[in-house]
């Protein structure tokens, strides 16, 4: 950053007439504006330990699940805690976590089908990527739309699962982040005859249960250049 210089003039003066003035003094100070703010940057350690603060928690649709979010320089965070984060709760094998981003130009208007459900995203949001966690702790990865087909891209999110708690590190060279992106995150139980999507972040973002096409209504704006924490 670009500093302007302060220029201090110090002028001599000459007491009752006696005495010689003083020479003109001058001094160059560095003047860094007091209240520069830098923008907010937090690196989580992916090692199942809960690094998040309160200023990074979110509540979800789901009152027993919890929603968290930060960034660096490198990697978009995400944390998910909640009863069916555990790797062994019930139908673990066909519970995802889902991160939907949109980042570029173009994307898809709707999530990519499981079973009989997908997601209808809200006016102005177009996914290109999205990041998938399956619970049972044997699936990560990061699809792309290709011409309007998810495709598995690389590389896959960095993931670390203990009890209740699961957090991802997506990298923000693979998603092709600018300056901001948007985001979209929820749960989905893709069991037949026991289909439904919760967790989703933000607690007034849609109603729990069934829907063959889930009416997502509020998206997050990731703000790289921000300095606010992001639950602000």
């Amino acid at each position: 950053m670009r500093y302007c210089a302060l220029l201090v003039v110090v002028a001599g003066c000459s007491g009752g007439g006696t005495g010689s003035a003083k020479p003109d003094a001058f001094e160059f100070r560095d003047a860094p504006p007091a209240d520069i703010a830098e923008p907010y940057r937090h690196t989580i350690n992916i090692d199942g330990v809960d690094d998040f603060t309160a200023g990074e928690t979110f509540m979800t649709t789901s009152a027993t699940f919890s929603a968290k979010l930060a960034w660096d320089d490198v990697n978009l965070y995400v944390g998910y805690s909640g009863p069916d984060l555990a790797t062994n709760t019930s139908d673990a094998n066909q519970k995802w976590l889902f991160v939907y981003l949109d980042t570029i130009a173009g994307g898809q208007t709707q999530s990519e089908m499981y079973n009989t459900q997908r997601a209808a995203f809200p006016t102005g949001f177009a996914a290109d990527f999205y990041a998938r966690y399956k619970v049972n702790g044997n699936l990560t990865s990061l699809e792309q739309d290709v011409a309007g087909d998810w495709m598995t891209a690389s590389p896959a999110p960095q993931t670390a699962q203990a009890g209740t708690y699961v957090e991802l590190a997506i990298p923000l060279s693979a998603i092709g982040a600018g300056t901001s992106l948007a985001l979209v995150t929820y749960m989905i139980n893709e069991k037949n005859l026991a289909e439904g999507s919760y967790a989703g972040l933000f607690m007034d973002n849609f109603v729990d249960g069934y829907a063959a096409s889930l009416a997502i209504t509020k998206t997050y704006s990731v703000d790289f250049t921000s300095a606010r924490m992001p639950a602000e």
